[in-house]
């Protein structure tokens, strides 16, 4: 396979040494030829040789909504290609759409995030949001292949059309090797000293970006009643919390928590799963989700999770063994599961724990790649077979 990918990660072109470059260089190898069209920093122009098989093409332009004329004046000098991924269904797919009609190459359209038909999505930005939902129903419609992250958006893609046979999902393989094992129980020892935990706290974890759909006031709010019956309880928040569209501290202050929630700002991926060992249940308060990344990984070490049923997270929560779902918005029968769980917490992380190995099989990155440039070959088959018609 030759492909020509439109990636808006500039982390592929700045940081040779990171994860999203490894796993690029993953896919080139397993698929033959691999060209991403990068959108970057304007001070990287050069084109990088990765690999044999890996080509990086930075598109450097002067503002990053020029990213898809800046792509498609240089994507359609380039010739020869199999298929073409685009990252997204908005920016990317507009150029994938474009470079399709001009090379006359099969258009693979991505969808990480849970769109169509979700209201709360909507009314975040109501009138941005509605041009960017026409502007991916546009791209889908034009696309040979559509791949979702979560079985919500493959079902709305062909409830809108798309051939059942022309939609895949793949959640992401996005949990690293370090989440498969257990860490060294000095070293979860000594991070909870460092956090001033005591032996008899239990710890309720959220890890993750603070935009608005997280919802972390109404977290903070299911925290203030899991306190109140649980003194020793204690709300872990792992993130650049500074970026909040909430002022967090003064909420925090008007419930009276105190010390009670720590927050220890941003911490390196590598060094999460000693944070995830040190827990005793993860919460999500999310309005909805597209690639619940932290419940993968609680998943995946075996941490309990209390979640609100909304789109995006009950596909990942089975309520049998890793944990539990509540009505959207319920703080209170949250706030009753995560005590549940407090007060049992050995045997509740013993439950969870018994989906793990599935969790690592199903959102692990040893079998990603294999999967996700299989995907590829699907899509070539099928933008052949639409041209034989």
């Amino acid at each position: 396979m030759n492909v020509l990918m439109l990636s808006l990660d500039p982390s592929l072109i700045t940081d040779p040494e990171g994860s999203a470059r490894a796993r690029h260089l993953d896919y080139a190898a397993r698929c033959g030829t691999l060209t991403i069209l990068v959108r970057a920093p304007r001070s990287f122009r050069q084109i990088i040789s990765a690999s044999r098989h890996l080509t990086l093409i930075p598109i450097a332009s002067r503002h990053p909504a020029l990213y898809p004329w800046d792509a498609l004046r240089i994507g359609r000098a380039l010739r020869d290609f199999d298929l073409i991924v685009t990252q997204d269904q908005f920016s990317s797919g507009l150029v994938g759409v474009w470079l399709r009609g001009r090379l006359k190459t099969p258009l693979l359209v991505q969808n990480h995030s849970t769109i169509f038909d979700n209201p709360a999505w909507l009314n975040e930005k109501p009138l941005r949001n509605r041009l960017l939902l026409a502007l991916a129903r546009y791209v889908r419609a034009r696309a040979d292949f559509v791949r979702t992250v979560n079985e919500r958006e493959r079902r709305a893609a062909i409830a809108a059309g798309v051939p059942p046979d022309r939609v895949a999902a793949l959640p992401l393989g996005s949990v690293s090797r370090a989440f498969a094992t257990t860490p060294a129980p000095e070293a979860v020892m000594a991070l909870r000293e460092k956090l001033g935990l005591l032996p008899e706290h239990r710890v309720i974890l959220w890890a993750g970006y603070p935009v608005a759909f997280k919802r972390l006031p109404l977290l903070l709010d299911v925290f203030r009643q899991v306190a109140n019956a649980q003194p020793q309880a204690r709300l872990l928040l792992v993130g650049d919390l500074a970026r909040s569209p909430d002022d967090l501290l003064a909420i925090i202050a008007r419930l009276a928590l105190g010390e009670r929630v720590l927050m220890p700002g941003n911490v390196a991926h590598d060094a999460l799963p000693n944070y995830y060992a040190l827990a005793d249940v993860y919460a999500l308060t999310s309005a909805y989700e597209g690639v619940p990344r932290v419940l993968m990984e609680a998943a995946s070490v075996g941490l309990p999770i209390v979640a609100m049923r909304v789109p995006g997270v009950e596909e990942i929560v089975r309520e049998d063994a890793m944990g539990c779902l509540v009505a959207d918005s319920d703080t209170q029968a949250m706030a009753q599961q995560i005590i549940r769980i407090l007060d049992e917490p050995t045997a509740a992380r013993a439950q969870a724990s018994q989906t793990r190995s599935a969790a690592l099989d199903t959102y692990g990155t040893d079998r990603y790649s294999e999967r996700w440039v299989a995907i590829w070959q699907r899509a070539i088959d099928m933008g052949m077979r639409r041209d034989d018609r």
